[in-house]
């Protein structure tokens, strides 16, 4: 059994789950989010396997000396570092790591130009003007300390010609990678060049909940700035940003008015 195939052996049942997805959506509109869940998912399993970190460096390995990962010419991964998932793709930014459906499209890093009331900020930026799909600088913790509480995140963000869009986002995933809670701002997102701003984003954090995950995206050509990031326990009446339950109280334009 060859490298790959004992890591899909290996890997937890949310893997296995997000590759399935992957091979059915090969091609559709939604191609772009089964790519992001079974990188985030192949990752954090990872982390949290010691077999695996083995058998992912083994793999590195012999791809290094081939020259090519499965006959593609590619950059060689960083090794993790630090605690909870770290560096990835040349990540400049400790304890970030880049995904995306077109991470190598992007890059990013800790701006010593650009601040935020002295602030450090990291950078997420598209490589060139024909940027395919989307990159994001992201982070996931476990879920335990905010457990049946509202968690608000919260940033300043600073854009540059941003050709699609851009925003902040956060998921809430419950067991076997269900998604308790999510949002990404695509309803506000953020376009064009714009000064720094104050976002944020609201989401419940059931019993049920494992981890968080969050970050910032950028879509296409363009470059944002993140600074002063928070984690903070919203009250009752501060409501959620949720677009996975958002819906309307009634259906709306039933007659293709515009």
């Amino acid at each position: 059994m060859n490298t790959q195939n004992r890591i899909y052996v290996t890997v937890s049942p949310r893997v296995r789950k997000a590759l399935e997805l992957c091979a059915a959506l090969d091609g559709s509109s939604s191609a772009s989010y089964a790519a992001n869940l079974l990188s985030v998912s192949v990752f954090q399993d990872i982390e949290r396997s010691a077999v695996l970190r083995d058998l992912w460096t083994q793999m590195e390995h012999e791809a290094v000396e081939k020259g090519s990962w499965e006959g593609q010419q590619f950059s060689p991964l960083e090794k993790f570092q630090g605690e909870g998932v770290s560096k990835k793709r040349g990540s400049e930014v400790k304890s970030w790591f880049m995904a995306g459906d077109h991470p190598d499209d992007y890059e990013q890093g800790v701006d010593t130009d650009v601040s935020f009331n002295n602030k450090k900020s990291a950078y997420l930026r598209s490589k060139d003007v024909s940027a395919e799909g989307f990159g994001t600088l992201m982070q996931m913790f476990k879920a335990d300390a905010y457990l049946n509480k509202r968690l608000r995140f919260s940033a300043y963000v600073r854009s540059e010609e941003v050709e699609n869009w851009a925003g902040l986002w956060m998921r809430v995933d419950g067991p076997e990678g269900q998604t308790l809670g999510f949002d990404n701002m695509q309803n506000r997102s953020i376009k064009g060049t714009t000064d720094w701003q104050q976002y944020e984003i609201v989401l419940d954090v059931p019993q049920e909940s494992v981890q968080v995950a969050f970050g910032i995206l950028l879509s296409g050509s363009g470059q944002v700035w993140l600074s002063d990031v928070q984690f903070n326990e919203a009250t009752s009446d501060v409501s959620t940003t949720n677009m996975a339950r958002a819906g309307l109280e009634q259906p709306q334009n039933l007659d293709f008015a515009g």
